[in-house]
């Protein structure tokens, strides 16, 4: 009874097939195909083979909706996970397919088009393949042609594959969709930059500044721009000063402008402006010093650099500064203080050997009559025993100054050592007396043909 039955079951099921197969070949027109399965490959075939694999080997009707139906939604997680593991090799192959199927068309809330020509040609570039990213880019801008995140990283392909041209139209598309992208924009400065064209580089960091006007950086480029061409770029840096009064950096460039342009004044009020934020900077601080130097401040060059030398007790360099400021108004004591110390410091080296023997110059030349008194000629010969000094380390700043000492009549010597009292020479060496020469504490030692 059982049997019957099976045997009753397996007809229906043949009969079925056959009408089926029957079916098919009736609907069959000459050249169509059809698509089908065996569950472990997909061939598209000519419909009267395809129904011969139906009837005899156990294929069946496969549409690509029903594959988009099977593969997308697994396409679509691990293409994800590749992406997100880095495995960029898997990842390219994943949106490759899937785009193959288009599964955005099977649900695009699942697959973006947006995304996943974005996603697979950020793939293809990690793999170094961005000859096949500039394909797929532009097989994406051909469905989406309004699509800046595609634009961008178009230009990106063009870029890495040396293409400047192509990279500058992409840019240009970008620029006229409105993008306000700096990093993009920057770009096309530079191309333009590269290329000497000066006006469109301009145009598109002031364009950039627009929407972004308190980046430093674009205002520097700009800035730089203006310069390499001559321009005056003084408007960008005070607008980015003014922007950030509190940045030394910025406020030391503007003040560094200005003083190039004779504008020391205004120079100073901006660096004393950004004191207040910056008491510690040591730049501000030696800024604001040579500029009041520049500007014969004298004074407050001396308690700016006094300030600086508080805050760098071990730079010799700030006390020689010092130094040299007391020179410039005749405090020879207060200058010959700072220029022990920049001595001490330094351990004696050439530079603070130099600023030493031109301070007893300066001097000298101050407090000299019309005639050298054997004092003027003390203060001389220290001098050029400094000079000599400097020089055999290998400073010679002040050669001229040297040369003077050697050519004119005003070293010390043995006739003017014969001059002194028998008690002088009993001691072996000469100090310059005088009220102008107080503050010297060092002796002339007597000469061995002296």
């Amino acid at each position: 009874m059982i049997g019957d039955k099976m045997k009753n079951y397996l007809y229906l099921i043949m009969g079925l097939c056959v009408l089926f197969t029957t079916s098919l070949e009736a609907q069959c027109k000459r050249g169509e195909k059809l698509r089908i399965t065996n569950d472990v490959e997909i061939k598209v075939v000519d419909c009267r083979e395809a129904t011969r694999m139906i009837y005899n080997d156990g294929w069946y009707p496969y549409s690509i909706e029903d594959e988009r139906e099977d593969r997308c939604p697994q396409l679509s997680s691990s293409s994800a996970e590749y992406y997100r593991s880095s495995n960029w090799e898997l990842s390219a192959n994943a949106y490759s397919e899937m785009m193959n199927l288009r599964c955005d068309q099977w649900d695009p809330d699942w697959v973006n088009p947006n995304d996943v020509y974005l996603y697979w040609a950020i793939a293809l570039e990690y793999l170094g393949k961005f000859d096949e990213s500039e394909k797929v880019l532009i097989e994406g801008l051909e469905e989406l042609p309004d699509n800046t995140d595609l634009m961008k990283r178009l230009a990106y392909s063009f870029k890495k594959q040396g293409k400047t041209e192509e990279m500058i139209i992409e840019y240009e598309r970008l620029l006229d969709s409105g993008v306000k992208d700096t990093d993009t924009l920057r770009d096309l400065a530079s191309a333009y930059g590269e290329q000497g064209r000066t006006d469109e580089q301009v145009s598109v960091l002031k364009k950039i500044l627009s929407f972004d006007p308190n980046n430093s950086s674009i205002q520097s480029e700009l800035a730089r721009v203006y310069e390499n061409s001559g321009e005056d770029p003084l408007e960008i840096f005070k607008a980015r000063f003014e922007d950030n009064p509190e940045n030394a950096s910025y406020a030391i460039e503007y003040a560094q402008k200005l003083i190039d342009n004779g504008d020391v004044d205004d120079a100073i009020d901006a660096l004393v402006g950004t004191l207040s934020y910056n008491d510690t900077n040591n730049m501000v601080y030696l800024t604001l010093g040579n500029a009041y130097n520049e500007n014969s401040d004298f004074n407050d060059a001396v308690e700016t650099f006094e300030d600086l030398f508080n805050l760098d007790r071990n730079n010799y360099r700030i006390a020689i500064k010092v130094s040299e400021n007391y020179i410039e108004l005749d405090r020879f004591d207060e200058a010959y203080d700072w220029g022990s110390k920049a001595l001490k410091i330094s351990k004696r080296n050439a530079e603070s050997l130099s600023h030493m023997g031109n301070l007893y110059y300066k001097a000298m030349n101050i407090c000299r009559g019309d005639n050298f008194s054997r004092s003027d000629k003390a203060v001389a010969s220290l001098a050029y025993n400094y000079f000599l000094q400097a020089e055999k380390k290998g400073n010679s700043k002040y050669f001229k100054q040297k040369k003077w000492l050697e050519e004119n009549d005003v070293l010390f010597g043995r006739a003017d050592w014969f001059m002194l009292d028998k008690d002088i020479q009993t001691s072996g060496k000469v100090s310059p007396v005088g009220r102008c020469y107080e503050w010297v504490s060092e002796s002339l030692d007597k000469q061995s043909d002296w």
